[in-house]
């Protein structure tokens, strides 16, 4: 059975809310230049060796509030952050949420890459697809597979994953070679969170 790609809204929910686990208002690691990364909660399908998978259940967050997002998009503007990375979880099982959300970024001339465990095939036959691909640039599809683990391109988690290039944005193929990179923050609290390459964060966590 083919995971879900839900159609709408959850009743009683307004079509722009995301199910927001993470952000990270500014990164080097998840994309091209200086970018807003944002992680959503809720993914079927599961990859095994995923190093995210504290991000499988939906419910693991509250839900981010159309305004709070507006308020966050607009921060990271003002900041000089060039564009924005979602990742999961699966983003395109939440897909009218994140269908607004791409719009209100591009509002902001923000470049926006998603990654997504679904093949371009796939995902567009889902019929919310379409307002998805408009607001973004690149689109990183493809199932996490730990076997085949990428050697050459950086942001990337495993060689089988491809990009579709909707604009010219992104679509040098230098922006996508070079060292991977992996970013350890430490906050005020003691916290720490580690992002970037899948292997090694998953390294990292389990030793942390």
């Amino acid at each position: 059975m083919t995971p879900r790609l839900e159609s709408s809204a959850p009743p009683g929910q307004h079509a722009a809310v995301l199910r927001v686990a993470k952000v990270i208002p500014q990164t080097t690691a998840e994309g091209p230049f200086e970018r807003c990364a944002l992680w959503v909660a809720g993914c079927d399908l599961a990859c095994p060796g995923c190093c995210n998978p504290a991000l499988f259940d939906p419910d693991s967050v509250d839900p981010f509030e159309p305004g709070a997002l507006l308020e966050l998009l607009d921060r990271v503007h003002g900041a000089g952050v060039e564009g924005l990375t979602v990742l999961g979880g699966e983003p395109l099982q939440q897909p009218e949420g994140l269908a607004w959300l791409l719009e209100q970024a591009k509002r902001l001339e923000l470049g926006v890459i998603v990654f997504t465990g679904y093949e371009l095939e796939e995902a567009e036959r889902h019929p919310s697809f379409n307002r998805i691909w408009a607001n973004l640039d690149t689109l990183v599809d493809g199932r996490f597979d730990a076997r085949q683990p990428e050697l050459r391109r950086r942001f990337i988690g495993s060689a089988n994953q491809r990009l579709h290039h909707r604009t010219q944005r992104y679509a040098d193929p230098a922006l996508w070679h070079g060292p991977q990179r992996v970013e350890v923050r430490v906050d005020v609290d003691g916290h720490v969170e580690v992002h970037g390459l899948p292997r090694p964060v998953s390294r990292l966590t389990r030793a942390l």
